[in-house]
């Protein structure tokens, strides 16, 4: 049962509250009953029939057929009416777009993937962007007056808010880019924009894994970077000036490499894509032996090889690997020991295609439990690949939904 103080409530909050209860346990239970909805959220059966007929009015919500009876006669299910609103995600990074159109259940519909072109500057890449925008839309079929809103993500920093982007490393010269308020005035539909890691975490509590957790950490651990992001009692936990889960540059080692954030040994210099090339490129020519040895040209060896090798089993890459695997535990140690979050999530495209990293990754961390300050560290893979932040900006488009959605005429 959801218990709320509700001292110092006004009817209306209380209204937009109960209304918040029943939709979300319909969305994360369906097919399920009026009485399980009341019985979860406190409510009498009275008033969730009351909230949910107006749903029903308003086509957000359908019934499914009937349950299995516990007396009496059986109760009409509930769920979703898929195909009432959608919403588009988008992930931009240096490299590439993903850009996904989902229904009302987060179902993807449609997707594309294509190159950033970051070269090209900054306006052309803006002004590609809601291109790919407006072209996706018509070609999914989508209904665009269902169309609820646009949820993009990228790099950080950011300033949520102002919906800018502060400098991204990754991106040189996106200095105070209001890419929110551009996507918006030359599509026509609400935007809404955060970053990267918080789509992460957002995808996870929102549709998957960590969808029954209150407290969820995520990790975005990608080729050029490596980003966290909190949720705490069920909202985004930002600290001051959007300043806070920045995992990547906790130091690790104070005598390290320097950081491109100015400090030295941070985490993001000892995970990341740029390095491990490195480590198994001076290995092979320093002699040592690999599925790689066979190569013409060392320099020319790619990530993408060396993960496709470590899949195979080679011993050089896993033990390049398998370093990589110990400072990524390390930063979830100090993730569990500062947030203590329920369950932390291991997502990024270092990930997507290194199942071995993974597990590697959770077979150091449960060695990490005696610490006796930790008092959970529950540690998964991600659920979504490479759909992972796109459909992070889905839920960034739903959470906006359900703070407007009104059942008053």
């Amino acid at each position: 049962m959801v218990h709320v103080n509700v001292g110092s409530i006004n009817s209306e909050t209380m209204k937009a509250l109960n209304l918040k209860i029943v939709f979300d346990y319909i969305r994360r239970h369906e097919p399920t009953s009026r009485r399980d909805i009341a019985e979860y959220g406190g409510l009498t059966v009275a008033s969730v029939s009351k909230i949910t007929g107006k749903l029903i009015e308003k086509g957000l919500v359908v019934e499914t057929g009937e349950g299995q009876s516990v007396g009496g006669r059986k109760p009409a299910m509930l769920g979703i009416n898929a195909n009432c609103r959608y919403a588009v995600g988008i992930d931009l990074t240096a490299e590439y777009i993903k850009l996904v159109i989902t229904n009302f259940k987060a179902q993807v519909i449609y997707e594309l993937h294509s190159d950033t072109q970051l070269e090209r500057g900054k306006e052309y890449v803006l002004h590609r962007l809601c291109t790919l925008i407006l072209q996706s839309i018509e070609e999914s079929g989508i209904d665009k007056e269902k169309l609820i809103g646009i949820g993009l993500v990228s790099a950080g920093p950011c300033d949520h808010e102002k919906g800018s982007m502060q400098s991204p490393p990754n991106f040189p010269g996106w200095d105070n880019v209001k890419i929110r308020d551009y996507i918006q005035e030359n599509t026509g539909f609400p935007t809404f924009f955060d970053k990267d890691a918080v789509a992460a975490v957002m995808a996870e509590y929102w549709f998957g894994v960590a969808s029954e957790c209150s407290s969820v950490f995520a990790c975005l651990i990608n080729q050029s970077g490596f980003g966290g992001g909190l949720i705490a009692n069920g909202q985004i936990f930002r600290g001051y000036n959007d300043g806070a889960c920045e995992i990547g540059h906790t130091i690790i080692d104070v005598h390290g490499a320097k950081c491109a954030c100015g400090n030295y040994g941070c985490l993001e210099t000892l995970v990341n894509g740029s390095l491990i090339v490195k480590e198994v490129t001076d290995k092979l020519k320093l002699g040592n032996r690999s599925v790689l040895s066979q190569l013409d040209n060392y320099d020319k060896i790619t990530l993408a090889a060396i993960l496709q090798a470590v899949k195979n089993g080679d011993p050089l890459c896993r033990s390049v690997i398998d370093k990589t695997a110990d400072y990524i535990s390390a930063g979830i140690q100090n993730v569990a020991t500062i947030y203590s979050p329920e369950i932390i999530v291991l997502s990024g495209n270092m990930l997507w295609n290194c199942d071995y990293l993974i597990q590697t990754v959770i077979s150091k961390v449960q060695k990490r439990k005696g610490n006796k300050f930790i008092k959970s560290m529950t540690v998964v893979g991600g659920t979504f690949g490479e759909n992972q932040c796109a459909l992070g900006g889905v839920a960034l488009v739903l959470e906006n939904f359900y703070k407007e959605i009104s059942i008053e005429e």
